[in-house]
């Protein structure tokens, strides 16, 4: 957290209870973990580092397992053989794709198996949350139902069902077994490292004039080294890959 928004973070957390996320936090930590490993998932078969065949392999999965185990889960919260028996039940799913070959269907198949995944994991935890907020006599599951609650800040908790995370939790281990750990790839990840840091004392030299008009502003108005250092990151942190890759073409050379 930056130093000036000290006062601001203060504020949002006056009263709460220590320790606590509000629900709305909750939500968010969940919402990241779906999209990170259910797209990263989608990724990896479009760009054929993860297969379907592989992921059918029970030495495979029992890999992934392993690693799930050890990098994804709490310590003694899983063990490799009930995780190797969870990700096995997920591959039934019938949204899983049969196969896949960059084709129009393939394209299609992949892109219901993502909507697939993340209604999974969204309905779960809707579900389980409302379940634990309604009286068990009129419990329906509705949003409508738990009206006469109140399910926001602190007040309620996100439940998200133990399947259902421990499933998010092998789909990350399946990037990290086929994506984060194939060869090549830490030298790229340090390559980008050093893009990024070129990129950055670039802007940081060149300023204003090498900021997106949005942000200068904000350099305008900065009072020290290290606020202007934070419009900089800004900035960087604004970019998609393609276009830091295209701006350190232009002003790195």
């Amino acid at each position: 957290m930056y130093s000036d928004d000290a006062e601001v973070f203060a504020w949002i957390r006056d009263g709460a209870p220590p320790g606590k996320l509000c629900l709305e936090a909750q939500v968010m930590d969940w919402a990241d973990d779906v999209a990170y490993s259910v797209h990263d998932l989608e990724d990896g078969l479009q760009a054929g580092l993860i297969t379907l065949g592989a992921l059918r392999d029970a030495s495979e999965r029992k890999e992934v397992a392993g690693i799930t185990a050890t990098g994804y889960c709490a310590p003694g919260s899983a063990t490799v053989d009930e995780l190797g028996e969870i990700f096995a039940d997920l591959l039934t799913l019938p949204c899983w794709p049969t196969g896949f070959d960059g084709g129009l269907e393939s394209l299609a198949a992949l892109k219901n198996l993502t909507s697939e995944l993340i209604g999974r994991f969204c309905r779960s935890a809707q579900e389980a949350t409302l379940a634990a907020q309604l009286p068990a006599s009129g419990a329906s599951g509705s949003w409508q139902a738990a009206r006469s609650g109140r399910l926001s800040r602190y007040a309620a908790d996100l439940i998200v069902p133990r399947r259902q995370r421990l499933e998010c939790a092998l789909l990350k281990g399946v990037t990290a077994r086929y994506v984060m750990s194939r060869a090549g790839a830490a030298a790229s990840q340090a390559r980008e490292r050093e893009l990024i840091a070129e990129l950055a004392a670039a802007v940081d030299s060149g300023t204003p004039a090498t900021l997106d008009l949005v942000f200068r502003p904000g350099w305008d108005a900065a009072g020290t080294d290290t606020a202007r250092r934070r419009v900089v990151v800004d900035q960087i942190a604004s970019l998609t890959d393609t276009s830091a890759i295209a701006w350190h073409r232009r002003l790195c050379g």
